[in-house]
This record gives C-alpha cells, structure tokens and sequence, in this order.
C-alpha cells in the first residue's frame, strides 16, 4: 500500500493538506489542472491499458475512490513499440 509524502514543515503544512483531502490531492492542486483534466487524462491513461482502475470504472459508484495503478508491462511494451518506430531498439 501507498504511502503518503510528508512534507518538511509536516505539522505547519498538516492543516492545508488536510482540508484538501490528502498530500496527492495538494499535488494535484499545485499543479494547477481543473480536476475533469485530470480526470481525462485518467480515462485515457486506463483505456489505453496503461493504468489499472481498482474498482474497474464500470463498477465504480459516482464519488466512489478509485485507486490507479501503473500496469508495467504494459507500459514497457509500449515504450519498446515506440523505440521500434523510432530506431532506438
């Protein structure tokens, strides 16, 4: 399981993180991207196989959590496809 990043000033950037949500939602939010862009870019990242959705998106209740994972092989795949085309490998 995860864990979440502490920050060096912990206990004075606690109450921030807190009210929004979590350290990987104030990451999200520093970067300054509406959360549907996010949320696209997700969708895409999942139908192109390269994440996994844990509960699956057609499981998933609205609001419910979703926790994304990297699929590594096929991610691996995919950069050795895109060597291919390109001459690298």
């Amino acid at each position: 399981m995860p864990r979440y990043a502490r920050p060096a000033n912990g206990e004075y950037a606690e109450d921030p993180i807190n009210a929004l949500g979590n350290a990987m939602q104030a990451t999200i939010e520093a970067l300054e991207l509406n959360k549907m862009t996010v949320a696209n870019g997700l969708e895409k990242l999942v139908d192109a196989g390269l994440l996994l959705a844990d509960p699956p998106r057609d499981v998933a209740m609205r609001g419910q959590r979703v926790r994304y994972t990297v699929d590594d092989a096929a991610v691996t795949e995919m950069v050795m496809r895109l060597g291919q085309v390109l001459g690298e490998y």
